[in-house]
């Protein structure tokens, strides 16, 4: 039997390699939507036009992933960033694998940590630069010192957990529904002591809050009667988010069920570990809304996977019989494990187009001072102001600007035209208006190739095209 030192040097090894493993592939695909407006954001706020560009109003959470990345983005770039999404992701590694060590032990902790960095989605999103990964560190920690509370009964440790989730909150306001599963285990773990221990959570989190709300008050009140007549909407039927969290969360699902059958003695915290992977599918079907599903799904496994470590732990525990046929079992067990998270997070990866070659065409030939009209945004906008190809990202007019009369031109004056036909796509009034001009020539296309669930529910690859159009006439 292994000693204790030799489980945690072997969970610490686990998460060397696999910080490794993933950080090689960081160029897998160019930015995703959400990752170009982070990135541009994030310049803008070490420029001091955070506040001034209103990100506030429409962005689901505060300006803290951008102005950590902000810095990274003349230096690094994209990969930069996504580096500092891959160390806040080890953080979250380092945190589950306390979290299962002080509820269940060592060998627990080992295994679960193997699992949960196997996760196809906990991957897809540890290699993407969004605040999602600040978000679920602090989920992360705040159970940590919860469950390290349990432990030493400290309750230092609730300043910890108060502050940790605070951060993740900001980070991500959706992750303030992380609250529920974070006092389901504060009560069980803490019983008599639990009013008390919630109490202070209270305070001190809602203390926190209100000295980040209360100077930016307008903007959150802007921004929540926004959310509350304006809620994301995606193309996907109910059939396909059903479908595809199903999917996704099935092999996590019977990890945690296996768990919480082996729990005896904690049967109460494991039903919370277990409840909590509805919340985030729960969540999707009753909105109707696929926005942001998959790297939900991530925080729910942070809960679970401490049960799959304890049920893998169980299996291989010393002196018992059939200990090779066991150990044969739990090896082919993670060998399914590690191929079906490597195939799901480079499908998940790969589920939007790569701008990468149409941006660099346009930075090679854009100067300051033109208009463009891009659909597909942010992530040409990322780099192109990066480059200082356009003085403000709001050169860059979209469907929605254009739409809601933001623009002070005629569609004739614009000088460059793009059409990435993907998730936003140009109305065919607009396209249409901008063809009937007769000065704008096609001067460059471009394809890529994204994998997404068809409409027969299986997952298809397909070919984006993106052409760019130049206004030869000028303004």
């Amino acid at each position: 039997m292994w000693g204790l030192k030799r489980y945690r040097y072997a969970t610490w090894a686990l998460i060397a390699i696999w910080f490794l493993f993933n950080g090689l592939t960081l160029g897998y695909n160019g930015p995703f939507f959400d990752e170009g407006i982070y990135l541009t954001a994030g310049q803008r706020v070490w420029e001091r036009h955070g506040y001034s560009d209103g990100y506030l109003r429409w962005f689901a959470g505060s300006l803290l992933w951008p102005t950590l990345v902000g810095g990274e983005v003349r230096a690094g770039g994209l990969e930069g960033a996504r580096a500092i999404a891959l160390s806040l992701s080890a953080v979250t590694l380092l945190a589950l694998c306390g979290i299962t060590r002080n509820l269940f032990g060592d060998r627990a902790a080992l295994w679960a940590t193997l699992a949960f960095a196997l996760s196809g989605p906990f991957m897809a999103l540890a290699r993407m630069a969004v605040y999602d990964a600040l978000a679920l560190a602090g989920i992360a920690t705040s159970l940590w010192a919860i469950t390290r509370l349990a432990k030493r009964g400290n309750r230092a440790w609730l300043v910890v957990a108060a502050a940790a989730y605070t951060m993740g909150m900001f980070a991500k306001y959706p992750a303030a529904l992380m609250l529920f599963p974070l006092m389901g285990v504060l009560v069980v773990l803490r019983r008599g002591q639990a009013i008390t221990d919630v109490a202070l959570f209270g305070f001190l989190s809602l203390a926190l809050a209100l000295a980040f709300y209360l100077p930016v008050r307008d903007d959150l009140a802007y921004f929540i009667r926004y959310r509350l007549t304006h809620s994301p909407s995606s193309r996907a039927s109910m059939g396909m988010i059903a479908v595809e969290l199903s999917r996704l969360s099935a092999l996590p699902l019977l990890l945690a069920i296996s768990g919480w059958l082996v729990a005896r003695r904690a049967r109460a915290v494991a039903t919370v570990l277990l409840l909590s992977l509805l919340l985030w599918p729960a969540y999707h079907l009753v909105l109707k809304d696929s926005v942001s599903s998959t790297k939900h799904l991530a925080y729910g496994f942070l809960f679970a996977y401490p049960l799959a470590g304890l049920a893998i732990g169980t299996v291989l525990e010393a002196n018992r019989p059939w200990a090779l046929t066991r150990r044969a079992a739990v090896a082919g067990l993670m060998i399914v494990v590690a191929v079906a998270g490597i195939v799901q997070r480079d499908r998940l990866g790969h589920a939007w187009p790569d701008a990468r070659p149409a941006a660099a065409y346009l930075v090679d030939r854009v100067h300051p001072g033109e208009k463009l009209l891009i659909n597909e945004s942010w992530p040409y906008t990322m780099y192109l102001y990066r480059a200082g190809r356009i003085e403000s990202p709001w050169d860059v007019f979209d469907v929605y600007r254009i739409t809601h009369g933001e623009s002070e031109i005629t569609l004739c004056q614009y000088d460059w035209f793009v059409d990435s036909q993907w998730a936003y796509a140009w109305p065919d009034a607009i396209a249409n208006a901008v063809h009937r001009c007769g000065t704008f020539e096609q001067v460059y296309v471009a394809s890529s190739a994204v994998v997404n669930m068809g409409t027969d529910l299986n997952y298809i690859r397909y070919p984006v095209s993106v052409q760019v159009w130049h206004n030869v006439a000028g303004r």
